[in-house]
């Protein structure tokens, strides 16, 4: 008895207790989970990427006082040099952060929450990454 008490588990060897003790459902739920976290790592800096890219072709086209003078091919207003940083960034932060908020609620529904915790701990870089590199043009710009 006194090994059901809470206190006497760790959380490494928590169970559902309302999950089917079907191995093969528990194991089809954790494939699926770590298929999802895998996506999910690929698809935030994609998104990034993506996001970034359209800015870029945006600033690209429309031209710029930064373009005309010769300092920039790509980021031709200071608009877009303050766009170019900041909403990819926000999109990386976004996505770093929710995948932080599904590890918590993966681990809260006792599902297979490790690999969404290594998926945090490479976002968290990628995230820091984009954010110091690109960031020195949101606060000091072409110069």
């Amino acid at each position: 008895m006194a090994d059901s008490h809470p206190e006497n588990t760790d959380s490494l060897s928590r169970m559902d207790p309302h999950a089917e003790f079907d191995p093969l459902f528990r194991l089809e739920r954790n494939r699926t989970s770590t298929h999802n976290a895998i996506s999910y790592a690929v698809a935030v800096p994609a998104i990034t990427f993506l996001v970034a890219f359209v800015i870029a072709m945006i600033s690209r086209t429309m031209g710029g006082p930064l373009c005309n003078a010769g300092v920039s091919t790509w980021i031709c207003s200071r608009t877009f040099e303050v766009l170019f940083p900041a909403i990819p960034g926000a999109v990386a932060l976004g996505g770093t952060l929710l995948d932080a908020w599904i590890t918590y609620r993966v681990w809260a529904h006792y599902g297979r929450w490790r690999p969404w915790l290594a998926i945090l701990w490479v976002l968290v870089p990628f995230t820091l990454l984009w954010m110091t590199s690109f960031g020195t043009m949101l606060i000091i710009g072409h110069r």
